[in-house]
């Protein structure tokens, strides 16, 4: 070939090879980009707000719980228990009808003798005992959570129960469930998820105040019953049969455990030599009701001095875009999304209220 058609293609290659050089390397940055906006979004997530992780979505998904570790310190789990150390004589102990375990003799009636004790109010305590209680509505480590698992506007649906077990306490038989006893679905305790997010009815949230070990007893699941088609046999619920397919979750002082009412779930006879103690609280979304004490009023004392985020959780049942005021997933006050005020004027001279 001639020369001068040689060095043409050379050139060619040439400004090829060139080009091919340029395009590597603003693939290679533009992928070093990505990686910092990756990781930069990485530290985000997990230094400035905190997030349920995609493994935990997928262990309550599967089993229908997860335990949150660390929520409260060593010396908040004092205070807490110091606060109810404080009205042990309103502790009350389940008696006679009142036990929850069975007949004496059953897997779950602990020493036949020794009830379960109950004692609520925290909410409302003074002298700022009821404030750690309190934290529980709107903690930052807690309110991602709530999101996911109920949504946006979340509110309290019971009020909190603290749960005490002495040794040989009784335990609870088995009850919640997504089918009723008759085969029917249990609509007001349902869970789902639909395009990669889960929709809970109700939810219980337990704030560890003692440790459990694994056979202690105390809280226990039938990890994935929150999807089963089936009513869960009554010998199954009294922990007389297939009692491989419950498990006592390991709790540390501090730590909480979010549960969907969907899962079938109870408690388990106390065994260990310390007492058992746990707080219990249900979230429900923002549109719903399971329980009545918000109606017509929470009890006395219970919002006085709280914040203006916890007191949004304590709002009555009705949908977000109803004037309701919602939170920030760091627990703060996110804002309230206002009804248009032409709209409620309409419904006042159609409803005589604001509100249809």
């Amino acid at each position: 070939a001639p020369a001068p058609l040689l060095t043409h293609c050379a050139r060619r290659r040439q400004t090829s090879n060139e080009r091919s050089s340029s395009i590597r390397s603003h693939r290679a940055s533009a992928q070093r980009v990505a990686r910092a906006m990756a990781n930069a979004n990485d530290d985000a997530s997990t230094t400035t707000t905190p997030r349920m992780t995609t493994e935990e979505k997928f262990a309550f998904d599967l089993r229908g719980f997860v335990v949150v570790r660390g929520v409260y310190d060593a010396e908040q789990v004092r205070k807490m228990n110091a606060a109810i150390d404080a009205r042990e004589s309103e502790i009350v102990e389940r008696k006679g009808r009142l036990r929850l375990g069975g007949e004496a003799g059953d897997p779950l009636a602990g020493d036949g003798t020794t009830g379960r004790a109950d004692l609520g109010g925290m909410l409302s305590w003074k002298n700022g005992d009821a404030t750690l209680f309190r934290s529980v509505l709107a903690h930052e480590r807690l309110v991602p959570y709530y999101h996911e698992l109920v949504g946006e506007g979340y509110r309290m649906d019971h009020l909190p129960l603290m749960i005490q077990q002495k040794t040989g306490a009784d335990g609870f038989v088995f009850h919640g469930g997504r089918m009723n006893p008759d085969g029917s679905w249990c609509q007001e305790l349902a869970y789902t998820c639909e395009g990669g997010r889960m929709y809970n009815q109700l939810i219980g949230v337990s704030v560890a105040l003692s440790d459990t070990e694994p056979g202690d007893g105390g809280f226990c699941i039938l990890p994935g019953s929150h999807k089963s088609m089936f009513p869960c046999p009554q010998e199954i619920l009294e922990y007389k049969s297939h009692q491989d397919l419950v498990v006592n979750p390991k709790m540390k002082a501090g730590d909480v455990l979010f549960f969907t009412e969907a899962a079938t779930h109870g408690t388990q006879a106390w065994t260990a030599k310390h007492t058992r103690r746990a707080v219990l609280y249900r979230f429900a979304p923002s549109t719903y009701a399971y329980g009545r004490s918000y109606y017509p009023t929470w009890p006395d004392g219970t919002e006085d001095g709280m914040t203006d985020a916890e007191k949004a959780v304590l709002q009555p049942p009705h949908h977000i875009r109803l004037d309701r005021t919602t939170l920030n997933d760091r627990g703060g006050v996110a804002g309230t999304q206002t009804r248009d005020d032409f709209k409620k004027e309409h419904d006042a001279k159609v409803f005589g209220n604001k509100y249809f």
